[in-house]
């Protein structure tokens, strides 16, 4: 419905001219035979004024507070479809250099594929555990290829898989103390007990490994690492500590914007898939301040994940 501002105001206005003129007509009339002396009459105009003004001082403070409520209420409506346009957007932009970079890792990745199979069938014995760690990098690398043409796209129910998140958080872990950022830094994993949770694995491993590199670098690269896997209320949380520096509160709304980057090597995406990973699984990541001293990034799943399509 389209709103005109200047016939509602003629109409509002007119209105209360033409009430207010019927009021002092048939209120002045009342008043002339009521009073038996010009004093008396004086004092019913005095009265028939005051509630004039006191009623429809109360009339237009109820109008106004339901207007103010009601744009106050539509400013919050435009407010939050405004935030979610600017999402839009960027998942859009991010799309779009996604499709654009797998592509190229495609074309890098068939010539590493051929590499590979050659070293397989000729390094000695003791050479075969590197090759199966590069191997399993590769078959990583060529996930995440895939899934950056797919984004934006791919429904990732069908990759959801059943698994003990513990023992799993455990094996990514173990795998990523072998990137050059972890290998100085001390890792730690605590876990509360055994639990079963439904997940994307390679999402799940991904967003940690993400977690992990950039606590290494707020350390330097040789800092203390806490990886804790905690149970609550419905709810699985893996938390990653460090003893850096921490974030100030006042730049952690800003930390899962996409290309928002406090490094000088960095892309800004990181923690943008870390958050649009957890939605993914109907979560959420959280950032704080960890009782290391550094900074906490919790990301926090329910035990019965509604995932969206």
């Amino acid at each position: 419905m389209t709103i005109k501002p200047f016939r509602i105001a003629l109409l509002i206005g007119g209105g209360y001219t033409l009430l207010c003129a019927v009021y002092i007509w048939v209120s002045g009339s009342l008043a002339l035979r009521l009073s038996q002396s010009l004093p008396g009459l004086q004092r019913i105009e005095l009265y028939k004024g005051l509630a004039f003004v006191v009623i429809t001082g109360i009339i237009l403070f109820g109008l106004i507070f339901t207007l103010m409520r009601r744009i106050r209420a539509q400013h919050g409506e435009l407010e939050v479809q405004r935030k979610a346009l600017v999402e839009s957007q960027s998942r859009a932009l991010t799309g779009t250099f996604a499709s654009g970079i797998a592509h190229d890792i495609n074309n890098v990745l068939s010539i590493v594929d051929f590499s590979l199979v050659e070293l397989q069938e000729t390094v000695p014995e003791a050479m075969k555990t590197h090759i199966e760690r590069i191997d399993k990098a590769f078959t990583m690398v060529q996930d995440l290829s895939t899934r950056l043409q797919r984004i934006g796209k791919a429904r990732t129910e069908a990759g959801m898989q059943r698994i003990e998140i513990g023992r799993f958080l455990h094996e990514t872990i173990d795998f990523a103390q072998r990137h050059k950022k972890l290998k100085r830094c001390a890792i730690a994993f605590h876990k509360d007990e055994e639990a079963f949770l439904k997940v994307n694995p390679f999402l799940i491993e991904q967003m940690l490994i993400n977690l992990m590199l950039n606590a290494a670098d707020a350390t330097n690269l040789e800092g203390r690492i806490e990886v804790r896997l905690k149970s609550a209320a419905e709810q699985i949380h893996i938390e990653v500590h460090d003893n850096g520096p921490g974030i100030p509160e006042n730049q952690r709304h800003k930390m899962f914007q996409p290309y928002h980057t406090t490094k000088s090597d960095g892309t800004g995406l990181g923690l943008a898939n870390v958050k649009a990973g957890a939605q993914v699984h109907g979560g959420s990541v959280q950032v704080e301040r960890s009782d290391l001293g550094g900074a906490l990034f919790r990301i926090v799943l329910p035990i019965a994940p509604s995932v969206p399509h």
